[in-house]
């Protein structure tokens, strides 16, 4: 006996996963189907936040955990884990591993939970990653096939902003004219101070960013960057001596809200999207010291952007333009520290322009 029984808030998602299907010529009727909640979700003696069970002659049972990050996340992260699921339960797809030439998972049946698109940035990545859903056999996109590298040549045009800290003085004391010169594009008026709950300050050449609660704490600061350049920034950053947390830059904002974001934990996980549409999380197998700075780049490069972590592509993603000039450093998560030893915004063109 067939039994049909979903969530009002999953129905939404099976009538899309239907609708996608059709779209490739898949004419699927889901009337066996049951999806219900179920809390800490144990598989292979480890958390997940879905699970799919399948028993000869019985209905298929879908386990979502409405707790798990994978649903709290966004709209687009619920998809995924639902479309996850009922592949699992309807086309009887098994998982698969396999990344892209780009480092991305070539499939949403990967078998870890990592949303692999989101609402902004790479959304452009969904359509490949259906296709793929419903045709294993799917060509690789376009996108996957990244030329761009770390170390290809660069003409700096302009320098926006600059500081090492290492010049910086904590009172109002001028500084000797050649100094000022040197330093003309330096944004000097950090917000710096301290509390009960974060200290920002500047010592020994580096900022530092601490928290004494669970929480997210930003140090903002401005560059005007026009959408019509090419441009790159560099920053180098640690979370010192290993303490839990994650450390983040914040880009191209009007408030905290609509920034774009890059953050990154001891355990190289990243998160990369804007704040308000939440984020993309990738496992990106790069090491990120505890005991010497990280570098972090995010370079605009054409319609691309191109994010990189000591050296290493992360993820290649669509430029969107610029909400405001607003910038910053943070830390999130449990209390932490994170120290910032210089930041650096160009200008950039590539050299086989020149």
């Amino acid at each position: 006996m067939k039994v049909y029984d979903v969530p009002n808030d999953i129905q939404p998602l099976v009538s899309t996963f239907l609708v996608e299907a059709n779209k490739r010529g898949h004419r699927l009727v889901i009337d066996d189907l049951i999806i219900t909640y179920k809390y800490n979700i144990v598989t292979a003696k480890i958390h997940a936040a879905g699970l799919c069970r399948k028993r000869y002659g019985h209905t298929p049972i879908i386990f979502i955990d409405t707790t798990s990050p994978n649903w709290r996340a966004s709209d687009i992260s619920k998809e995924q884990l639902v479309f996850h699921e009922l592949c699992h339960c309807i086309l009887n797809r098994g998982h698969n591993p396999d990344t892209l030439m780009n480092g991305n998972f070539a499939s949403i049946m990967k078998p870890s939970g990592e949303t692999i698109y989101g609402a902004v940035l790479n959304y452009f990545k969904r359509e490949y990653y259906l296709d793929e859903l419903f045709n294993p056999a799917a060509d690789k996109p376009a996108w996957a096939q990244v030329t761009e590298s770390y170390l290809k040549p660069y003409q700096v045009l302009d320098t926006l902003f600059y500081d090492d800290f290492e010049n910086f003085h904590q009172d109002d004391t001028i500084v000797d004219d050649q100094q000022l010169r040197i330093d003309s594009v330096k944004y000097k008026d950090w917000s710096l101070g301290a509390n009960s709950v974060v200290r920002r300050w500047v010592v020994d050449g580096h900022l530092e960013l601490e928290s004494y609660e669970r929480g997210t704490y930003t140090i903002p600061f401005n560059v005007n960057i026009p959408d019509s350049v090419d441009f790159e920034i560099k920053t180098n950053m640690v979370i010192p001596g290993g303490n839990s947390g994650m450390m983040s830059f914040y880009w191209g904002g009007s408030s905290l809200k609509d920034m774009y974001a890059i953050i990154v934990n001891q355990d190289g996980y990243t998160s990369i999207g804007q704040v308000s549409h939440g984020v993309v999380v990738a496992k990106s197998d790069v090491n990120i010291y505890n005991d010497v700075y990280n570098e972090i780049v995010i370079r605009k490069s054409g319609a691309f952007y191109y994010i990189f972590i000591n050296g290493r592509l992360i993820d290649n993603l669509k430029f969107e333009g610029l909400k405001g000039n607003l910038f910053g450093f943070g830390v999130s998560g449990l209390a932490s520290e994170v120290w910032i030893d210089d930041v650096l915004v160009t200008i950039i063109q590539s050299a086989q322009y020149l």
